[in-house]
């Protein structure tokens, strides 16, 4: 057996300049099977001697190039061999896969090795848990987090979080606007410039620093390429403009939600750039192994001059165009300037790492798209992840982009308000659409095992990745015998049917389902057919924490957020006979029979607390 062998390997092998993942998985090796082994620094074309396993990164395979993205693993039964791959991020997995999967299979069935590829050569987690407000959920480990999107299949995770538990910004008594800033943070809350050093406290910058580099290097450990989720450009602090108001750009705040204006720079200005040029520099001398940025911008106090979908209006400026223009100048010009920004980015990132590369989310840019997808290309890649703002709801397709523009795929993995709710078929489903029609690219959801540690979805995307042709009735019944054991594990496989049923079933346009959950506190607040019946201060108890200001019917009307009325009375009347109708018979079956299996479960038997954690989600 293949675990039999590698107790038998005496030296890990590994290159002088080899990655830390390589000596990541030496040591988990060493540490699982090969206890006597050590491990030795070897040039890679010195010849394999009996008892040595060479593990390395590499673009060669038996001798010759071998292209695209693979994993490759060889022994014989002298515990020499090969554990090969041509990415750092296919290491950890392939180490997975030997001693979770084939440990009991006989090497001596496979002569030639066995050679991986991964459906997806970028996979990328898809959640809060780096870069947002859910970094400081009760339970979360950084590193076991790592090691898990390691292990799945992941090529590359976002980084950049804060390390204090609220921004720097800040507004006038009552305004809220700063918890928006939260959530991936731009540059310049790591890393100061020319232009802006003191304007931010120097212990905040290096404590978030601090927290991206050890972020970065638990990356690395795990050979996962580090990057940035930035909100940017984003608005400056308030006194900058005291002393630099001729620098001042567009107004990117949005007036319904704040009591105090927010405004970026003028990007067209040449202080400006070289502003953003340092930052980045900076941010790159820091961590060089940062390996892309994806920019989410005209959100969250970050925006672009004079583009259609600033909450204020077109706004800008006095550098790029002047007043009373038509419309198809001031779309051309605020288009030149948002690829003026990305070129930057991306341009001065690849003097330390000619890799980098910039994901543009071109979501608002409904007017402006048509002149930007034509010149995205040489490291500026998009995805078709952000439309919600775009009034026809059209998407762009491959044939509009160059050859190597790389579109990522936005495939939702479950539920960030109730974090590990099965629903495992569609997430098949999802996956091997996007494989089938030849996407590469891949921003999904992984949810942490520390706080969701019987997640099937995690194991079928993790699947489709190593494995896209196994069948997910096979997926399914595997993890579940090794969840609850053969007697129970169709009872399992039943629940989590039930449960995907339910998933697909709800309607996906109920805003206080989604983002607006957590936002109003949906979580504490009572349900009463006449909230300000209340009195305010009974409560205060949540909105005091509500993300509204004090004037936003919100507080009292839960369809209602400032001049967004959610749904109609027969849009919300639709909606609920489809939940009352789709979504809770299956998920009242699936309780009853947890329950009911979970009663036939002795008490001492793991599989009890899966039905348990099972029954709570749902």
């Amino acid at each position: 057996m293949i675990l039999d062998d590698l107790k038998t390997t005496r030296v890990f092998a590994l290159s002088p300049a080899g990655l830390p993942v390589e000596r990541t998985v030496a040591e988990r090796l060493i540490a699982s099977a090969a206890r006597r082994a050590h491990v030795e620094l070897q040039s890679g074309d010195i010849p394999l001697t009996p008892g040595t396993l060479r593990i390395a990164v590499t673009g060669m395979l038996h001798g010759a190039s071998q292209q695209g993205a693979w994993m490759y693993f060889r022994i014989d039964p002298d515990g020499s061999g090969e554990m090969l791959a041509s990415d750092a991020h296919w290491l950890f997995p392939l180490c997975s896969l030997v001693l979770e999967e084939w440990g009991g299979l006989d090497a001596r069935e496979f002569p030639n090795g066995v050679l991986i590829i991964p459906t997806f050569s970028w996979l990328r987690n898809l959640s809060d848990f780096l870069v947002g407000s859910l970094r400081s959920a009760e339970h979360f480990d950084r590193e076991k987090y790592m090691r898990q999107l390691a292990r799945q299949g992941f090529s590359h995770v976002t980084v950049n979080g804060l390390g204090v538990q609220r921004p720097f910004e800040s507004g006038p008594p009552g305004d809220v606007y700063s918890w928006f800033y939260d959530y991936s943070p731009d540059l310049d809350q790591f890393v100061d410039s020319d232009l802006l050093r003191g304007y931010y406290p120097a212990d905040y910058l290096q404590a978030n620093l601090n927290y991206l580099k050890e972020n970065a290097r638990l990356a690395l450990k795990y050979g996962l390429t580090p990057g940035l989720h930035i909100n940017s450009p984003r608005s400056m602090p308030e006194e900058f403009w005291s002393r630099y108001g001729f620098l001042r750009g567009a107004r990117v705040d949005h007036p319904r939600e704040t009591f105090r204006p927010r405004y970026t720079l003028a990007m067209s200005h040449p202080a400006v750039q070289r502003h953003y040029r340092e930052l980045v520099g900076r941010i790159m001398h820091e961590v060089p192994e940062i390996g892309f940025m994806h920019v989410w911008t005209n959100d969250s106090g970050a925006g672009f001059e004079f583009v259609s979908s600033l909450y204020a209006g077109r706004n800008g400026g006095p550098y790029l165009i002047r007043e009373w223009k038509n419309e198809e100048e001031i779309v051309r010009k605020a288009a030149a300037n948002v690829l003026t920004y990305y070129r930057l980015l991306r341009d001065q990132a690849r003097q330390v790492n000619p890799l980098f590369r910039l994901v543009c989310d071109l979501g608002p840019f409904y007017a402006e798209r048509r002149y930007i997808l034509p010149e995205l290309g040489d490291g500026l890649d998009t995805g078709e992840f952000g439309f919600f703002m775009d009034p026809d709801g059209t998407t762009y397709s491959q044939q509009t982009l160059r050859p190597d523009v790389m579109v990522h795929a936005r495939v939702e993995a479950g539920s960030t308000n109730v974090v590990g709710i099965p629903c495992p078929r569609l997430l098949y489903e999802r996956l091997q659409k996007v494989r089938m029609s030849g996407g590469g690219a891949i921003l999904s959801g992984a949810n942490p095992e520390t706080l969701a540690p019987f997640d099937i979805n995690n194991e079928v995307l993790r699947s489709v990745q190593l494995f896209p042709s196994r069948p997910i009735d096979d997926v399914l019944r595997q993890n579940a015998t090794l969840l609850v054991g053969p007697e129970r594990a169709q009872d399992l496989v039943t629940l989590w049917d039930l449960a995907d049923c339910a998933v697909r079933a709800f309607p996906q346009d109920i805003p206080c389902s989604t983002f607006g959950f957590p936002w109003f506190r949906f979580w504490a607040r009572p349900f009463v057919p006449d909230i300000d019946a209340i009195s305010e201060k009974e409560r205060a108890y949540y909105e005091r924490f509500l993300l509204a200001t004090f004037n936003n019917p919100a507080r009292v009307d839960l369809n209602n957020d400032m001049m967004w009325n959610f749904l109609s009375v027969e849009e919300a009347g639709a909606r609920k006979q489809q939940v009352d109708e789709a979504v809770l018979p299956p998920l009242r079956e699936a309780l009853a029979l947890c329950e009911s299996t979970v009663g036939q479960v002795p008490p001492a038997s793991p599989g009890r607390a899966v039905l348990h954690d099972l029954r709570d989600r749902l």
